[in-house]
């Protein structure tokens, strides 16, 4: 049984005219340079493979995922974006005469990845049940046997997903392609041949068969791995990438790390630690946010066109827990309030960092996870605005952050997150923290709260008192709780966080 207490319990307002002893922060405003955060921050990374079971087809649509994308939209008024891509579109074929829509081969039944993927013109049905969303489409840069076949599937993505295709993607994380896809001297120089030669080949085949602009790549969609030999994007154009100027966004990668079982630390704490923890996210986001800087001069928007949290499709009892919404929120803010312009969060069947399981996999049914709320709550925060600007609140401990987030110049909301753990097997009454702050002439705020029984659970998750589980409307909101309404009194915000929440405070 739910309890709507959970969405009362992460925040109590309060107002007075006395501060109880603690000084009110002083908001930071916007600079020029502040970036504007598109609508659109909150998007999605569907695995190759895996794109069929989050989609449907046309006989069969997955109304679950549709309704799950369609809240999108009802918060900030555009669907999110969907890259369909990851280590398996280098694994897959097209098969122009195959009937399935697609075939998978694994080495091992367990393996979370089969080895090869075979897929056929009715995978692209996938394409048309989800609503009116911009796809990007992953094409096999690995392939060698034959160009045409490159381009085969290349013009069935542009005739059959039509104008909601918004980019192609040619080649994922090809970083790491040396030993791997290729020998172990394969170079930087290798690739920018081998990319600029199949671009070419990729665009004469879809302007001959599909009239109208080409749509262009993202690219280079390389990963950031802090243990392997690295690439760098600024040298992979000064060596003469893209030479015709395809690239229409700068893509790359983020893992905070690597499920690893020999190495991984105990999950309470990694959860902490890497996780529930803003230095940690500030020193993973800086190199990106750099990268971000030092390519603005190609003119291109900097995404994030896979990420989550732990790589390797994430680790049970860690990423498939609350305190993985909690990153999640920390992260976006973080990453929009620094020019970073959209995050396709990476799903994928049976994943353990997925946001949703779409069908029953092994042993998992369908199910909305606790990231999705965290989704939802970055997504509601920006709201319809078009002009929103996020700025840090900076704050004390490492376990907590703020963001103040304005409509152009003026202030509307607050994010607050809590990222003390807190499990829902404690006993006694669960901490709070109370925050204060200047917020000027507004006299009226509305409280929204992303709360979960603890840190560690994987169900009974809300925000703003909404649930959006499998179970009660197919991943539709479902109201159980009610947000609060107060009153603010002197220009100053009173809020109590509960450990391991967070709460959007609109300002009126």
């Amino acid at each position: 049984m739910r309890s709507s207490n959970f969405a009362i319990l992460g925040s109590a307002l309060l107002f007075s005219q006395g501060l109880c002893g603690n000084k009110p922060i002083a908001i930071p405003t916007p600079q020029p340079d502040t970036p504007i955060v598109p609508n659109d921050l909150q998007a999605f990374s569907f695995e190759f493979c895996f794109f069929p079971d989050y989609a449907g087809n046309k006989s069969h649509p997955n109304e679950f995922s549709k309704n799950l994308l369609a809240n999108f939209k009802t918060v900030t008024g555009v669907q999110p974006t969907v890259r369909v891509g990851g280590t398996s579109q280098d694994h897959s074929y097209y098969e122009r005469d195959q009937e399935e829509n697609i075939r998978l081969i694994y080495t091992n039944p367990n393996d979370d990845q089969p080895a090869i993927i075979y897929y056929g013109p009715t995978f692209f049905e996938s394409y048309h049940t989800l609503g009116n969303i911009k796809f990007f489409h992953g094409l096999n840069l690995n392939q060698n046997r034959s160009i045409q076949r490159l381009q085969e599937a290349a013009v069935e993505a542009c005739t059959s997903i039509g104008p909601q295709l918004e980019l192609f993607e040619l080649g994922n994380e090809w970083n790491m392609a040396w030993g791997s896809y290729r020998g172990a001297n394969y170079s930087e120089l290798d690739y920018v041949h081998e990319w600029n030669r199949k671009s070419a080949a990729v665009k004469a085949a879809v302007q001959k068969a599909c009239p109208g602009p080409f749509p262009g790549f993202m690219a280079p969609s390389f990963v950031q791995r802090h243990f392997m030999k690295e690439w760098t994007t600024e040298e992979v154009f000064n060596l003469g990438f893209d030479p015709h100027n395809l690239t229409k966004e700068i893509s790359y990668h983020n893992y905070m790390g690597a499920n690893d079982p020999a190495t991984n630390a105990p999950v309470d704490w990694d959860l902490q630690y890497r996780l529930m923890n803003h230095t940690s996210i500030q020193e993973v986001l800086a190199p990106q946010i750099q990268r971000a800087k030092d390519l603005a001069h190609l003119g291109h928007p900097y995404v994030l066109g896979e990420l989550n949290s732990i790589a390797n499709q994430g680790i049970t009892g860690e990423t498939n827990t609350f305190g993985d919404a909690l990153w999640l929120v920390d992260f976006s803010f973080w990453a929009g309030a620094n020019n970073i312009k959209r995050l396709h969060f990476h799903q994928g069947l049976d994943y353990r960092y997925a946001s949703w399981q779409p069908i029953l996999g092994k042993d998992q049914p369908p199910t909305t996870r606790p990231p999705y709320y965290g989704q939802i709550m970055v997504a509601s925060a920006l709201g319809h605005s078009h002009n929103a600007r996020v700025v840090n609140i900076p704050l004390k401990e490492e376990i907590e952050s703020a963001y103040a987030i304005y409509d152009e110049d003026q202030l509307s909301k607050l994010a607050i997150v809590n990222m003390q753990a807190f499990n829902q097997t404690a006993t006694g009454t669960r901490p709070s923290k109370e925050y204060t702050f200047e917020v000027g002439h507004h006299r009226h705020a509305k409280i929204e709260t992303l709360i979960a029984p603890g840190s560690d659970a994987t169900t009974d998750v809300t925000f703003a008192g909404i649930s959006y589980d499998h179970n009660l409307a197919m991943g539709k909101p479902v109201v159980l709780g009610p947000n609060k309404f107060v009153t603010i009194e002197n220009g100053v915000l009173r809020v109590d966080v509960s450990d391991s929440s967070a709460v959007v405070v609109t300002l009126y």
